[in-house]
């Protein structure tokens, strides 16, 4: 019987390697359009992996989704088995991908990730920010829901993510100054998007 059940725990690990692997696999052949420093169209495209590996200029879209009643922001954690950043603390986020616009990106990563329809929300810009860390030289346009959502509202991507949560904004705060491994984020880069948080989280939308 332990065999059984030992063999069974196998083969589902198996299935949902395979499954990994080929939602990997699925993003490497994405293509991105290449921006110039400026970030302005070249009007080439390229494979996600060129992309990243010659620090090429590229279009990334973030959600945040804030409960200002309670003062806290989604969170999501990152699937234990993805390659970059695993189990760490993210918001929603993505590639604009091919011809896609920004607003049709951030529409697709919603749904996918989160399972919910932007379109139903009023959904508003923060910040875009130009990004050159190690592998990942892009303009990440950030936008907000400023509404209570209830948890269990989100059907998340199990292949991305493992739960999503609420947590304290001031607290989360915190951690990026303090570049903490539990999340994503570094503060160099993001001061600039919690300085506008900050505004819309303490003075208003």
């Amino acid at each position: 019987m332990n065999e059984r059940k030992t063999i069974r725990k196998i083969i589902k690990q198996c299935k949902n390697d395979i499954k990994q692997d080929e939602l990997v696999s699925d993003k490497e052949d994405e293509l991105l359009q290449v921006l110039y420093e400026n970030g302005k169209p070249t009007g080439r495209f390229e494979k996600r992996e060129i992309v990243h590996g010659n620090k090429l200029f590229h279009n990334e879209v973030a959600l945040w989704i804030i409960d200002k009643e309670n003062k806290k922001v989604l969170l999501q954690r990152r699937n234990p088995n993805k390659k970059q950043n695993p189990n760490k603390l993210a918001i929603c986020a993505g590639h604009v991908v091919g011809n896609e616009t920004v607003d049709e990106a951030l529409e697709k990563e919603a749904k996918e990730e989160l399972g919910i329809d932007i379109k139903n929300y009023n959904v508003k810009k923060i910040i875009t920010i130009k990004r050159t860390v190690p592998r990942n030289h892009c303009f990440s346009h950030h936008y907000y829901i400023c509404k209570t959502i209830p948890i269990e509202t989100f059907t998340i991507q199990k292949e991305e993510l493992s739960e999503v949560l609420y947590m304290d904004y001031e607290h989360l705060k915190q951690l990026v100054k303090q570049n903490s491994d539990k999340v994503v984020f570094n503060w160099e880069d993001y001061e600039p998007v919690f300085n506008k948080l900050d505004e819309v989280i303490n003075l208003g939308e």
